[in-house]
């Protein structure tokens, strides 16, 4: 967001003081004394925020924040709640997380850094949350999710060891990670079908195949996927999950049995079945 871009480690404090204090205590000389600077420092920091268009004097001497000011001092506050969130799961000690959020906040990362930062955090905050945890489905971690994407890694293993393998090739038929879409605390899993290339080992001919239907396990019985251009999907809450380990070294297991078909050329080759398994780490 260009409004925030070189914004100095005292223009940010600033901005978020004006946002955050009581309307009466918004005033120079209590902004001087909570950020502990003297008030002709304060006066040249207001100037310079009256400069960038994001406060205004109103009522003679006044300062208040635009609505530009507003919407920068929002974001530097949500981005500064991400920032000590995640501090806190790295064990970075209390005493100092306010500071480094603040200067990281200074550094001017990237809007795109920070949504990345922030879906790291949610990961972190849901491996808190359910750590010990031995049975809960996907639908108790949308509950947790703000609306977005979330990119989570899978494996898709056979049902049995067949060559003392249990990895199943529908890996192949589909990209990794899967796509977890969150929206009013409901998910969706969304896969992106690949085309596999195969020799066929009765002709040697190539052949190219994708899978065109998928169906998944919910209360006992199989329930149609759903289809939207190369992706399939299924609800989150068919997957039933584990917590494994402790600590930041927790790691969420969600698995569900899928029925899928594959069809190479004008052929549709029988269904198969599989565990996929959804990692959160």
């Amino acid at each position: 967001m260009s409004e925030k871009e070189n914004l100095t480690l005292f223009q940010i404090q600033l901005l978020l003081y004006y946002l955050t204090a009581e309307p009466k205590k918004r005033t120079v000389t209590d902004a001087a004394r909570y950020l502990n600077k003297p008030k002709s420092t304060l006066t040249h920091i207001l100037d310079s925020l009256d400069d960038l268009a994001l406060m205004e004097r109103v009522e003679g001497r006044k300062s208040v924040l635009t609505a530009a000011g507003e919407r920068t001092a929002q974001q530097l506050l949500h981005q500064r709640k991400i920032l000590e969130q995640y501090m806190q799961y790295q064990d970075i000690p209390p005493a100092q997380i306010k500071e480094n959020a603040l200067r990281a906040l200074s550094a001017g990362f990237s809007d795109e850094f920070m949504a990345r930062l922030a879906e790291q955090e949610g990961r972190m905050r849901l491996k808190e949350i359910f750590a010990g945890h031995r049975d809960f489905h996907g639908g108790d971690i949308c509950n947790y999710l703000k609306d977005g994407s979330y990119y989570f890694p899978f494996i898709i293993y056979r049902e049995q060891i067949k060559n003392h393998n249990n990895l199943s090739m529908a890996n192949k038929g589909f990209e990794n990670p899967c796509e977890l879409i969150v929206k009013d605390h409901e998910g969706l899993v969304y896969l992106a079908v690949k085309t596999v290339s195969a020799e066929s080992m009765s002709s040697g001919k190539k052949m190219e195949g994708r899978i065109n239907k998928m169906q998944y396990l919910y209360d006992g019985e199989f329930r149609d996927g759903g289809i939207d251009g190369r992706y399939v999907y299924f609800p989150v809450t068919a997957l039933n999950f584990i917590a494994m380990g402790k600590g930041r070294d927790t790691l969420l297991h969600g698995s569900v049995c899928l029925k899928m078909q594959c069809s190479v050329g004008d052929m549709h080759m029988p269904e198969s079945t599989a565990i996929f398994t959804m990692f959160i780490h």
